[in-house]
């Protein structure tokens, strides 16, 4: 049984989300690029994702996160690329990564309380549909 290393709960919830490269993050790629994508699961403390080229772990990468839907304004912050790996569910070609990504200054209060209340009914919304 592997251990649970989270500390916040963890939903899942498909949200989109641009992320942005600038630097030396993607292998062989300009140094700029620009993921139009959506989240697997979040937390208040990251999130996860599939993409279609792979980012370096320990990279430092830009987030723009809506979370309610894509007309509201986003969320935004930086983030770290904490684990990459390559999976290709099913086969599929060409070949998608996925990514962990923790949040590293999401200091604005206002978007931790939005971000918070959207996991937590989620998280209420799971419980709900268990019984």
């Amino acid at each position: 049984m592997t251990e649970e290393r989270r500390r916040s709960p963890r939903v899942s919830v498909k949200c989109q989300i641009n992320v942005i490269c600038t630097g030396e993050v993607i292998e062989g790629n300009p140094k700029s690029y620009i993921f139009h994508t959506y989240t697997q699961n979040i937390s208040e403390g990251g999130i996860n994702i599939i993409l279609e080229k792979e980012i370096k772990t320990g990279s430092l990468i830009d987030l723009e996160l809506f979370i309610t839907d894509k007309e509201s304004l986003p969320i935004k912050c930086r983030g770290s690329v904490v684990w990459s790996k390559k999976v290709n569910p099913q086969g599929t070609s060409p070949d998608l990564f996925q990514a962990g990504i923790k949040f590293i200054d999401l200091t604005s209060s206002v978007y931790r309380k939005l971000l918070s209340e959207v996991i937590h009914y989620y998280l209420n919304k799971e419980s709900e549909d268990k019984k």
